[in-house]
């Protein structure tokens, strides 16, 4: 199975890029959408995230509280604690799923996320693609 990193900025056109492979039979993770399913699915994680951000992450049913973590991590500046929290459950999971949609018998597994190479290329990965559009374009889209 080949694995293909999938990546670029805001309004750059991965969603779109990554909805063509779809059709051509290539299994796309999107990173933000699985780490969204993570904290609210995955106990430790949760654990691990209320721990540092306090109970106000979650509500009263275990339901993530979007709007208090994204003020906690974005105006409060705490976004790398909290990737720090998410990302090596991501990855990991994320590796998993790999290994399962490959005995399943996909072909190409892609890996779509905004800071893919924040840290340099991910060694799982076989290639990356770095999906581009101009400034104007990108602000129409966004």
């Amino acid at each position: 199975m080949i694995k293909v990193g999938i990546t670029g900025g805001i309004g750059s056109g991965k969603t779109t890029f990554c909805k063509e492979w779809e059709k051509l039979g290539a299994y796309v993770l999107y990173a933000d959408d699985f780490a969204k399913q993570l904290m609210q699915e995955d106990p430790k994680l949760q654990q691990k995230i209320t721990k540092v951000f306090g109970d106000e992450s979650y509500d009263s049913e275990g339901n993530l509280n979007r709007p208090y973590l994204a003020k906690e991590a974005f105006e409060k500046g705490r976004v790398e604690e909290l990737n720090e929290l998410v990302h090596p459950v991501l990855w990991e999971r994320a590796e998993e799923l790999a290994n399962k949609k490959e005995q399943e018998g996909v072909e190409v597994f892609a890996k779509e996320a905004a800071i893919l190479l924040q840290n340099g290329r991910p060694k799982d990965l076989d290639f990356v693609i770095i999906v581009m559009a101009d400034q104007e374009q990108r602000i129409e889209r966004t």
